[in-house]
Parts: structure tokens; sequence; C-alpha cells
């Protein structure tokens, strides 16, 4: 029982400032440690490019057509899709082929795409290149929403008139 009390009656101890900044110091080193850690995960995925349209008229019998005004260099138009949200909230996907073609699907051809320097829609896409959608989910008040489809991210939202 003797062995015991020494401690008890022990009178050194570590100070309540530096024990605080001993806490603190340990719980900066594991968030730092931690924070390393977690971005590691986030990969060097593909960057959406950069895009600016103008719509050229009002919707007219479910046709639309489209003007591109600037886009990165790196935007193409074989890495988009098109999505149309209507006004009752329907998505439509369209995707665009090789050949500049907006297809609902793989047949049924709903647009086409014009480029103003290339015949190759796996080009760049540049100022100038002009674009229609006809169809039945084209109409004023819906969402046009391109989708740069490498990275899964939106890069333009244009309500349509």
């Amino acid at each position: 029982m003797k062995a015991n009390r020494k401690f008890v009656n022990g009178e050194e101890a570590v100070s309540a400032v530096i024990g605080v900044i001993l806490m603190v110091a340990i719980t900066v080193a594991i968030a730092a440690t931690v924070y390393v850690w977690v971005t590691g995960f986030g990969g060097g995925g593909t960057p959406a490019p950069s895009m600016s349209i103008s719509q050229q008229s009002a919707v007219d019998s479910n046709n639309v057509s489209f003007s591109v005004v600037s886009a990165s260099s790196d935007a193409r138009w074989t890495d988009l899709k098109v999505q149309v949200v209507s006004t009752s909230g329907s998505v439509y996907t369209f995707t665009i082929n090789n050949t500049g073609a907006i297809k609902n699907g793989t047949t049924n051809k709903v647009g086409q795409i014009n480029s103003a320097t290339s015949d190759s829609f796996t080009s760049s896409i540049s100022a100038g290149d002009t674009f229609w959608i006809d169809d039945n989910s084209v109409d004023a008040g819906a969402t046009l929403k391109l989708v740069h489809t490498p990275s899964n991210s939106v890069i333009l939202t244009k309500t349509l008139y």
C-alpha cells in the first residue's frame, strides 16, 4: 500500500498550458495527415471545357437554333451530349455523332451541327458554329443543357424562349 502513496503525494505534473498546447499540436498533425490522405483520392480527372452560346430565334414549332459565341480550345462536339428539360420536368438526352448529327437514340436525327471552321466534329468547337434541335421536347420555357461526357459536367444551361 505504501508504494501506491508515492504517486498520490507527488507534486510534479505537466502544466495545464503545456497540456493544451500538446493536444492542439496532435490534433493539427492528425488533421494534416487526413487531409493529405483524402486529397490523394481525387485523381486527375478530365477538366470540363467552357462554352457560351446564344439562341438565334424564339422556339418555333418545336424547333430552335443556336450559335456558339465562344468555347475553350479543348471543347469538342463529340464529347458533348445535349439534354432538354421540358417545362413538365421530363429530361430528354440527345447524343452527337462524328458527322455532327444530334440524335435521339441511335436512329432518329433531331438536329445538326454546322461547323464554321471544319467538317470534323472531333475537332475543337469554335465561335460561329451553329446547331439546331427539332424535337417535341423543345418548347419555350424548357431548359437546354450541354453535358461534357468525359467529366460528366454540365458546361452550359440555357432557358429557351
